[in-house]
């Protein structure tokens, strides 16, 4: 054991020490000492034994929450499914309602002394509050196998098998999260790379194409999570749940192709592709430097102090400028011809948007699009007309359904 495991250890054992005490006993010194080292066991102990769990960095944390608060109401409703030590309740909105869950016990009472929030400890899989939160968040594991008790429930993605629900932990805390939130509400977790390509997500891919907007899908680097020793590749995926009444529709922009291969132009009708109604252009991002290298050591900021996830921030704050005006690259799934993988970025970095990107932004964060339902082209909803590029048109969407529903309590009332 190195010595920044062997520091993890430590603080990780007088953590234990302290949530054994007394409440009354319990210092804010030890508050703040949990805070800043407790990280549970993920890379300490082999990946079963610590349930697949890595504690996040609090800035992938932060940078979250930095981009879900303006698009969430007042009191708004949060699960966090895999609290661990709770990091990302650190930043979550002072009036919300936060209901973390968390399967390890130490994990689960550190979160509980830290937070305001309903600590549940628990398997996240017997929590069934169903289209009911403003907003699932979180750092779920994954790479491990998990199993509930089937209740008759319906779930596209996890299989059933002798009367239990069994699959890779990933797919079914995505399918849960999607089960949870409520239409219009979105989903925030950090996930690993596999779920892109492979055949064990197949089912979830499709299961996403048909119920939620993706919103970004960003890259990190290997160094993320070099703190609690792994370099294992992740990407943050946020998703919108789109509203029963947004449909699947084939692209009005029909042809595209490559602005670095030669060769003609494709029909993306030729891959069965469809879309959510509102389904933007799919934005993407590559954080280069997380503010730390392979080491832990920090890394030069920019001039103004800035990581690169605080400026990615922007993009999502300035009234969708910069992701309207990213040129809406050929999509990088149509080299495996699965239209459902266009929630994730293909081609190892060789695809035409990361190329453009890599150009493009030289100093700092990648950025690109991909092209979903169209490069500004008009599709018809409702009788009218209305543009690919227009980012407004999803939440015009879901304005609808909440009518609908609310013209129904009326009539029903």
């Amino acid at each position: 054991m190195g010595k920044a495991d062997r520091k993890r250890w430590d603080g990780n054992v007088k953590s234990l020490e302290i949530i054994n005490k007394s409440k009354n006993d319990i210092t804010k010194e030890d508050m703040q000492f949990l805070k800043e080292n407790y990280t549970s066991s993920g890379g300490l102990l082999p990946n079963s034994f610590a349930n697949g769990a890595f504690h996040t960095p609090p800035a992938v944390a932060k940078f979250i929450w930095d981009v879900l608060k303006p698009r969430l109401p007042e009191k708004a409703k949060i699960l966090e499914p895999s609290a661990g030590s709770g990091v990302f309740l650190e930043h979550s909105p002072e009036d919300s309602k936060v209901t973390a869950i968390e399967l390890d016990s130490t994990s689960a009472k550190v979160t509980d002394l830290l937070y305001d929030a309903e600590v549940i400890e628990g398997d996240a899989f017997n929590h069934k509050r169903r289209n009911y939160y403003d907003a699932v968040i979180g750092n779920p594991p994954f790479g491990i196998s998990v199993e509930w008790e089937d209740d008759g429930e319906e779930w596209q993605a996890v299989n059933k098998t002798k009367g239990k629900r069994k699959g890779k932990s990933e797919v079914a805390f995505i399918e849960h999260a999607i089960k949870s939130v409520k239409p219009g509400g979105y989903i925030a977790f950090v996930l690993p790379m596999g779920l892109a390509y492979g055949n064990y997500a197949k089912k979830l891919r499709k299961y996403m194409l048909d119920t939620v907007w993706q919103v970004a899908t960003i890259m990190l680097p290997a160094e993320t999570f070099q703190h609690v020793g792994t370099s294992v590749a992740t990407q943050i995926l946020i998703l919108r749940k789109a509203t029963p009444n947004a449909r699947l529709i084939e692209p009005v922009t029909k042809k595209w192709g490559s602005n670095f291969r030669r060769g003609g132009w494709d029909d993306i009708t030729n891959y069965d592709a469809t879309f959510l109604e509102g389904q933007t252009p799919a934005y993407f991002a590559k954080i280069n430097d997380i503010g730390w290298d392979k080491k832990g050591r920090m890394t030069d900021l920019g001039e103004d102090g800035e990581t690169q996830l605080d400026e990615l921030v922007r993009d999502f704050l300035d009234d969708n400028l910069m992701r309207e005006n990213l040129y809406p690259h050929i999509p990088s799934w149509h080299g495996i011809k699965e239209c459902d993988a266009f929630f994730f970025s293909h081609g190892n970095d060789t695809c035409d948007g990361y190329r453009d990107a890599s150009l493009t932004f030289r100093d700092g964060v990648y950025r690109w699009n991909e092209l979903t339902l169209g490069a500004g082209d008009e599709a018809t909803w409702n009788g009218e007309e209305v543009s690919t590029f227009d980012f407004d048109w999803q939440d015009q969407i879901v304005d609808e359904y909440i009518h609908s529903l609310e013209n129904n309590k009326k009539f029903a009332g």
